[in-house]
């Protein structure tokens, strides 16, 4: 903030003047003007509450570290809106405060995304429920404030000698406004495509294009034979306003898992109380679509909510809650993950909560609700779970395959499961009670064509919420027990034919040879695993961060252990590990190591870094890899 003062060291207030293009009561002042002005009127910003726009043409203006562009202030010097260039002219950052905390919000958008574009001109815009940046009619970041701006009697706004020019507007711009005034939806489509790339083509490890964006928990629906999926659309991996998430709902379908259908959000931030709309469900019963949410207030407690359609992509919110907070013994505040289904003509509903014990601790739980109707609700007596530790099971899902029901819940992000041969128990858990690994992060399924279910969740970025989605097919063993393999119409496209290794064998005399890697690759194998009891896949990520895919027979164990040779997050038990031949398929895309054994288990893993080298090695005795497959991918 003290460069940001050195920087503005020249004060401009500015008068009041109309601008055609938008129409609306405005302010502005040109590139390098130093003529000052009459004072802000006080009531410029409060004229309209829904809020205002702020235009800065960085048009021939070179940008420099540290560079203020502009700072409002409520005339004691604090500011409420300032914009600056940051640290190693990495963003172009825009901070709103108001008196909700202390820190403020920001938006921002990377030098270089904004050297993309022909005219850099931003554009800020504030509704009270929203604070949007656009580049050039393409939106590149949003916040979602909560709380009042405190402008004081008299705004000012404090320029640098050497600023942009600056337009102000007593008025939130509409969205047709700044379509109109940028050329058009499909000019600003293109340049969308420029900008932010274009939307992802594969989804398996995808992400919803943009800077700061990831995909959040996984909501799949499958109805009149098309596979829909909404997901949590993630800024900031969690960190939105203040920590509540701020997340909405984003919705992509196909018929065939290849091609896909992008919309826009479905369910979004209507009002500024609304601190993230949390996960759900979706669910279709008289020619309407349900979607059952949950909202996150500012204090953090939950409040169930629904949402309903006569498709698929549009929904209208009805009610504001159920309940204002579950009655006791549940606790005031976990409240979230509606996940609705039908028995016999009465409808279910499957909640995240927590129930307080008489000696005052916490057991996580899901609640149980009952409905004729879909609008009233009864909570049950006794849970439709408990977790028997405080850990909350979160985004359950429910569903039938064949002659047996599945109960999917999530248990610090891991998702886990029960089986039964009613939908409402009594349930029992196999010995494999975890579907893929502890870093496919809260996968829920949902039915496709042929009998087949898939699951998705997501792989975290830097051990933060929020990453790239992850598919899963769901494999249904005799004894009921569910298996996962790759989808096949989801797997990422070849970009070289397949290469043929000759055979690899590693023993405690001596290494086996290396395969080179370019980070997109897909490698194909069966392992025999001779006399050995141990033995490892090495993935060499160079800079002396080697990490190995050890297999151990004893222990019946697939896991991931670091450089340092300590166990990673990601293992997988109660595996036949080289009982038989073992068939692997390793695929490596950037950082992302997933990997298939017999087509019945799955483990994705976050690697340190993107791989140049795989070695097969042999920690007792010996073990070799045949039939072996090289192959670039996409």
């Amino acid at each position: 903030m003290n460069l940001l003062r050195r920087s503005c060291s020249f004060l401009i207030v500015l008068s009041c003047m109309t601008v055609p293009c938008y129409g609306a009561k405005s302010l502005r002042v040109a590139a390098g003007n130093t003529v000052v002005h009459q004072l802000v009127d006080s009531t410029f910003f409060h004229a309209d509450p829904k809020g205002w726009t702020v235009a800065v043409d960085l048009s021939g203006h070179r940008l420099e570290v540290g560079d203020c562009l502009f700072r409002l202030t409520n005339g004691d010097g604090k500011a409420w809106l300032s914009a600056s260039i940051s640290q190693e002219r990495t963003l172009a950052v825009f901070s709103l405060k108001t008196d909700y905390k202390n820190d403020p919000l920001t938006v921002a958008v990377p030098v270089g995304t904004l050297e993309k574009g022909r005219q850099r001109r931003l554009l800020l815009r504030y509704q009270r429920n929203s604070l949007d940046l656009y580049i050039e009619g393409v939106l590149v970041d949003q916040e979602w404030p909560l709380g009042e701006i405190v402008t004081g009697d008299h705004p000012l706004l404090e320029l640098p000698p050497r600023h942009p020019s600056i337009t102000i507007w007593a008025e939130p711009i509409s969205n047709a406004q700044i379509e109109r005034n940028n050329g058009g939806a499909k000019v600003i489509a293109a340049r969308t495509d420029l900008l932010l790339g274009p939307e992802p083509k594969f989804l398996q490890y995808s992400r919803p294009r943009g800077w700061n964006t990831n995909a959040g928990d996984a909501m799949p629906y499958f109805h009149d034979g098309e596979f829909h999926l909404y997901y949590l659309l993630d800024r900031r991996q969690h960190h939105s306003k203040w920590g509540l998430g701020a997340h909405q709902w984003t919705h992509i379908s196909s018929r065939d898992l290849v091609h896909w259908t992008h919309y826009p959000v479905a369910l979004g931030i209507d009002s500024d109380w609304e601190g993230s709309i949390c996960t759900g469900s979706v669910f279709f019963n008289g020619g309407k679509y349900y979607a059952f949410y949950a909202t996150r207030l500012r204090d953090r407690s939950e409040r169930l909510a629904v949402a309903v359609g006569s498709d698929s992509i549009h929904f209208k919110k009805l009610v504001s809650s159920f309940f204002a907070e579950p009655a006791p013994p549940y606790v005031h505040g976990p409240n979230r993950d509606p996940f609705v289904f039908e028995v016999d003509g009465r409808f279910h509903m499957l909640v995240t909560a927590a129930l307080r014990a008489s000696d005052g601790k916490t057991e996580g739980a899901l609640e149980h609700l009952t409905s004729n109707d879909l609008a009233h609700w009864t909570v049950e007596a006794e849970p439709f779970l408990r977790s028997s530790t405080e850990e909350q099971p979160e985004c359950s899902d429910l569903f039938q395959w064949r002659s047996w029901y599945y109960l999917l819940y999530s248990l610090s992000g891991v998702t886990h499961y029960k089986i039964a041969k009613s939908p409402l128990g009594p349930w029992t858990k196999p010995e494999n009670e975890i579907i893929d690994g502890p870093e496919a992060i809260v996968m829920k399924a949902a039915a496709f064509r042929d009998d087949r279910f898939i699951a998705t969740g997501f792989l975290q970025h830097d051990n933060h919420y929020g990453g790239d989605l992850v598919f899963r097919e769901l494999v249904q063993e005799q004894d009921g027990s569910l298996g996962s393999k790759f989808p096949e119409e989801m797997m990422r496209p070849r970009a070289s034919s397949p290469i043929s290794i000759k055979d690899l064998h590693a023993s405690t005399a001596g290494a086996s040879a290396e395969i080179s890697v370019s980070g997109n690759d897909q490698l194909n194998g069966t392992i025999l695993a001779g006399t050995t009891g141990r033995f490892s896949l090495a993935v060499d990520c160079g800079n002396g961060k080697t990490e190995r895919l050890s297999f151990d027979r004893a222990g019946r164990t697939v896991e991931w252990i670091d450089s340092n040779g300590k166990p990673e997050h990601a293992v997988l038990k109660n595996v036949q590990v080289a009982d038989a031949p073992l068939k692997v398929t390793l695929v490596l895309h950037g950082t992302i190591a997933d990997v298939q054994l017999n087509e019945n288990r799955t483990l994705v893993h976050r690697l340190a870094a993107t791989p140049h080298k795989l070695c097969l090695e042999a920690q007792e005795g010996e073990v070799s890899m045949t039939q072996a497959t090289l192959t670039a991918i996409q």
